[in-house]
């Protein structure tokens, strides 16, 4: 949401209306985001006192397993992105084209992050790597021959 007042030039009453009343361009990121990271929590970190997660909420709510659980938000994220892939298309958007970009992209590097593990909080080595080759090291291009 913030990265909307550094890329727009002229802010409108609309666009501020929207941001307030959280349009589904910018939840449905937040669900994948958010739900990338819980299903990569472990058990073992809510045991030791972390703070709740979806996984957990649900199994404590609807009394599954954690497999379950996790084989549920796979599907809600399925289904956020199918929302999200529709409606972004839909031109109705106050905001303009490169913040709709944006936020779509926060759901695709989390996706690419947390892919094979939890890739922020304790990385592994291929998390690692993805992350580097991701941020930090440049895309390499072909040079290009003209004739």
């Amino acid at each position: 949401m913030h990265t909307y007042f550094l890329v727009t030039p002229n802010i409108t009453k609309e666009a501020l209306d929207c941001l307030e009343k959280y349009q589904d361009i910018l939840r449905w990121p937040s669900i994948i985001f958010r739900l990338c990271n819980d299903l990569v929590t472990s058990y073992a970190e809510l045991e030791g006192g972390e703070s709740a997660n979806s996984i957990w909420l649900y199994m404590n709510e609807r009394g599954e397993s954690e497999e379950a659980a996790r084989e549920y938000l796979r599907g809600v994220i399925d289904e956020t992105w199918k929302k999200m892939n529709k409606g972004h298309n839909n031109g109705d958007s106050a905001f303009p084209k490169v913040f709709i970009g944006m936020a779509i992209n926060l759901a695709r590097v989390c996706h690419c992050i947390y892919q094979y593990g939890d890739g922020h909080g304790a990385p592994n080595s291929r998390s690692k790597r993805q992350i580097l080759f991701l941020i930090i090291e440049p895309v390499q291009l072909q040079k290009q021959y003209s004739f």
